[in-house]
């Protein structure tokens, strides 16, 4: 037993400092030396070298580990005929690699090809390409890409390959689609105007467009690269074959080692942890060595690749399982609330950034819920936070280990909850849609009615829709939805309308876009208050859609006709409108023309609710006429084109009334064509067959281009109704459009606005139209590609344009926008004085 004289003198103690040289970070230690001959240690963030544990202490088997060294460590395998000259190609450890590795090493070691992989990731590798980067809220995987590509320039490879993948493998057939994240899918293009290694460093860099889950496509791919580079197709059909089993074999190694482990802790009745990420959070710099803070706790780490076959969660959740990563932690989650073993628990690491986590963090927080089981979700960043984060699994480790003695699970769980089936029955509903456009969502009740519903718009948006929407959905969701939810939500609340007669609307586009999962975030929220039985319907005509709804058809064949007429003659109405607008003669004012043009829409609803198309042309005839009568036609005014995401730059509440701002400094605003978004179908058609993106009959092939040229033919019919107006712009061929995109981006980029953006911004540079302003959601990341991403490889073929990106969230300050705007309109005023001297 001690005495007092001896528990006193064991509070005597010495100190000094040390630095760890475990890592990169270089912690400073201080070292506590007490008399008893014990030593403390204090500073250090991750006890790798200097540890407080005792020596009998028992580190858990860390997956993240062995998932890299499976990863990585691979053995050549040579071709019969080996190549005559040692071609490097270089690929950057970042990104997609982290999935595929396996394949393209099988590939490139078979046919000859010398594979130079870029060193591990470290902050000095970071640093060296930090300067690079385009947009400072992407996500740090992102940003770490850059530095990986400057590691390979610098062992002065031969090519540097990262493939453009839009689809994954699709591992169950009851995904609904299997597609990558647009960053991951098309950094290529980021790197080759942020980088350009082939106009700095003469090295080349390529990035074939890619589809994992269509073998035959896989195989047409690869075999028109690889003949590029001069290896023979029946070397590159033996070497895909090799490149498939690889892979195959490390998918099924992954899950058979995690299954092995979660059994052996069973067994053993341990603690273990299912540290859910992306593939590329194995990268321990991105991890900022999570996983081995938790084995060194004692803790076994598995991976979401244990639940690679368990698809039985799609009838589950309603987000719409589109794309590949999101779909493994889903399975993972639902892994983990089925399993027997308590003791099992979930985390998930998610980078700051991360578009689609923003969409599945709520619904798994749901799924663990209705198991009893809890979510914890880690945010990592390129901020070394290792200690805060530390601190948070500790927590969580203490707090279940206590539980996990004493706490006995309900053998039942939550029964899944969703919204109402919009029924044969539920035709009479009245349907709410949120407010999408001025100018166009007007028309949308009529078109309805010709379909045989009751459409009611929403008004456009408030500041009180965009702090109810946060109520409903985290706040990494982009702006537009946040607005969406809000407006719904207040809509149902308010008492205006029969909650038992109403149904909601909302489009959806089924590409690798966030939006396509608005329907999903609309339906979470109607639960969660308790309003299930009001049907959401989802309007949308591409496939891979998840929604039944069999009451509602809205058919396209027999309203195509007018469809795109009334889109056409909201076009027209607004191009004349901004032409018109700031160029008004002394006896009209602004207010005018407005009126002018509300009247023009309201007018126009008797013809389409009829399919009048002559009565509808004959009306725009009128509209000419009348604006033209308005027009000063010796008045010379600056212009700014406008692109950017469709409800932002369309919906003036989103974009803080920027447009009506720039109208009242005397700027006209050069508008975007809808119809000629939506034309980008056409050209997709082509460029998905020619891509090796998706098989595409001759059939349907031909069907879109038939109903093409007729839209071609509407459109020369509108152009010469509208000439007559002196400043007019007529539309643009959207094939002329995508030509002029594609020698800044792959025309693969079909997410968000895709391709068609920088399409516009380059034809409104042909155009002389030099001054564009992109307005987009903060955190879009489909456009920290086609537009931030690119911005430097569009001003190398047009270096007069002045681009200006602007982001919008409910947080966005109106005199910061204001503030950057007045410099771009500085710039177009300047130009106009120019070219009117």
């Amino acid at each position: 037993m001690q005495t007092l004289n001896d528990i006193l003198n064991s509070n005597q103690y010495s100190t000094e400092y040390t630095t760890c040289s475990g890592c990169e970070n270089h912690c400073t230690v201080r070292q506590f030396h007490f008399i008893n001959g014990n030593t403390f240690y204090s500073g250090n963030n991750c006890e790798k070298i200097y540890s407080n544990k005792t020596d009998n202490s028992y580190k858990g088997t860390n997956m993240f580990t062995e998932k890299y060294k499976l990863l990585f460590f691979r053995e050549t395998k040579n071709k019969l005929t080996p190549q005559k000259s040692k071609l490097k190609i270089g690929i950057p450890r970042a990104l997609g690699i982290y999935e595929n590795y396996p394949f393209w090493h099988t590939l490139f070691s078979y046919c000859g090809f010398k594979v130079v992989l870029s060193q591990p990731s470290t902050n000095k590798l970071y640093s060296n390409g930090i300067h690079t980067v385009m947009a400072d809220n992407i996500c740090f995987p992102a940003k770490l890409m850059h530095g990986h590509i400057f590691n390979l320039i610098k062992t002065s490879v031969d090519r540097i390959f990262y493939p453009f993948v839009v689809y994954e493998q699709q591992e169950d057939k009851l995904a609904n689609n299997s597609y990558n994240c647009p960053i991951i899918s098309a950094y290529s293009d980021v790197i080759r105007s942020a980088i350009a290694p082939s106009d700095r460093h003469n090295i080349a860099l390529d990035s074939p467009t890619i589809s994992f889950n269509n073998t035959k496509l896989l195989t047409k791919s690869c075999c028109e690269y690889l003949a590029s580079l001069g290896v023979d197709k029946p070397t590159a059909l033996k070497a895909i074959k090799l490149a498939q089993q690889a892979q195959n074999n490390y998918l099924e190694q992954l899950a058979i080692r995690n299954k092995q482990i979660l059994d052996k802790a069973i067994a053993e009745n341990r603690m273990v942890i299912l540290l859910a990420a992306r593939p590329y959070h194995i990268d321990p710099l991105i991890e900022h060595k999570i996983s081995n803070a938790i084995t060194e706790m004692g803790v076994d780490v598995i991976t979401e690749n244990i639940a690679r076959y368990n698809s039985q969660v799609y009838t589950e959740i309603n987000t719409i399982s589109q794309w590949a990563y999101p779909n493994r932690i889903f399975k993972a989650a639902h892994f983990v609330g089925n399993h027997t073993y308590q003791n099992l628990h979930f985390v998930q690491l998610t980078s700051f950034g991360c578009g689609p986590d923003a969409f599945i963090i709520d619904e798994i927080n749901s799924l663990l819920n209705r198991y009893h089981k809890n979510s914890t979700l880690l945010k990592i960043d390129d901020v070394n936070n290792i200690g805060s984060l530390r601190l948070r699994i500790r927590s969580l480790i203490e707090s279940v280990q206590s539980q996990y003695i004493t706490k006995n699970l309900p053998s039942t769980q939550h029964p899944f909850q969703t919204t109402k089936t919009f029924e044969g029955n539920d035709r009479q509903r009245t349907i709410l849609a949120p407010y999408f456009a001025e100018g166009y969502s007007e028309f949308l009740p009529s078109l309805m009615k010709l379909a045989g519903y009751n459409l009611v718009n929403l008004p456009i948006g408030s500041l009180t829709d965009a702090e109810t929407g946060l109520k409903y959905a985290n706040n990494d969701i982009c702006y537009p939805a946040t607005i969406v939810i809000g407006s719904i939500m207040n809509a149902i609340k308010s008492g205006k309308y029969d909650l038992n007669n109403t149904a909601i609307m909302i489009t959806q586009t089924g590409g690798q876009c966030r939006a396509s999962n608005y329907m999903a975030l609309i339906k979470n929220a109607l639960t969660t208050e308790g309003f299930t039985h009001i049907p959401v319907i989802s309007f949308a005509l591409g496939k891979g859609i998840k929604n039944t709804q069999p009451g509602f058809k809205f058919p396209i064949n027999r309203l195509a006709r007018i469809t795109i007429h009334t889109i056409l003659y909201a076009d027209c109405l607004a191009k004349l409108y901004h032409s018109t607008i700031i160029r008004t003669k002394s006896t009209t004012s602004k207010d005018d023309i407005k009126k002018l043009y509300n009247h023009y829409i309201t007018e126009s609803f008797p013809y389409i609710e009829r399919r009048d198309i002559n009565g509808l042309t004959n009306l725009l005839s009128c509209a000419v006429h009348k604006f033209t009568a308005h027009t000063n036609i010796y008045q010379h005014v600056p212009t700014i084109g406008l692109v950017g995401e469709i409800y932002v730059k369309y919906n003036k509440f989103s974009n803080k009334n920027v447009i009506n701002w720039l109208i009242e400094q005397g700027v006209e605003i050069i508008p975007p064509s809808l119809l000629e978004f939506f034309s980008t179908t056409f050209v997709n058609t082509h460029i998905n067959r020619k891509q090796n993106i998706k098989t595409i009959s001759t059939t349907s092939r031909i069907a879109s281009d038939t109903l093409h040229h007729y839209i071609l033919r509407t459109i020369r019919h509108y152009d010469k109704i509208c000439n007559p107006h002196p400043f007019y712009r007529p539309f643009t061929n959207i094939f002329d459009n995508a030509q002029l995109a594609s020698d800044v981006i792959n025309l693969a980029a079909d997410f968000g606005e895709g391709w068609f953006l920088p399409g516009e911004i380059c034809h409104l540079a042909q155009c002389g139209v030099n001054n564009v302003i992109s307005l987009q959601p903060f955190g879009c990341i489909a456009n920290h590609i086609i537009s931030k991403g690119i911005e430097k490889r569009i001003k190398q073929f047009y270096p007069k344009l002045n681009l200006l990106f602007l982001d919008f969230d409910s947080g966005t300050s109106e005199a910061n926008i204001y503030n950057r705007l007045h410099f771009m309109l500085r710039n177009a005023q300047q130009e106009n004085h120019i070219l009117t001297k």
